[in-house]
């Protein structure tokens, strides 16, 4: 059994209870309730979705390769290298989008990295 991989799935659950919930209120509910093009509409509901599905298999992976080590590596690292990339690309987008306290009003960043990072630790 590899705790640092099941740290990080928890992590990653972690993530989901939270897309699922505050996400679904913050975010989707609204999104879906604002006047906007129904086609972009529909396709950010797409996004949305496959989003969950992403963090979701994500979480699973890890909390697999924790308890299968012969699926540690190269589940683990797929993982790390996903979700250090988005996490990545997210910090450099609230960084330099200009709005007052986004790097702290939309902080996904920093469970993203730390997902990654301990993916990464136990790979």
């Amino acid at each position: 059994m590899n705790a640092i991989l099941i740290v990080s799935g928890a992590l990653a659950a972690f993530m989901v209870v939270g897309h699922c919930t505050l996400g679904r209120k913050q975010f989707f509910l609204p999104m879906l309730a604002a006047d906007f093009d129904p086609t972009a509409r529909r396709i950010m509901a797409f996004v949305w979705h496959m989003s969950t599905v992403n963090l979701v298999a994500a979480a699973g992976a890890l909390f697999y390769a924790g308890v299968v080590p012969s699926a540690a590596g190269p589940l683990a690292l797929y993982v790390t290298v996903q979700f250090l990339a988005i996490g990545l690309v997210h910090l450099f987008l609230v960084s330099t989008s200009k709005l007052p306290g986004a790097i702290y009003k939309q902080f996904q960043w920093s469970l993203f990295l730390a997902v990654g990072f301990t993916a990464l630790a136990g790979a």
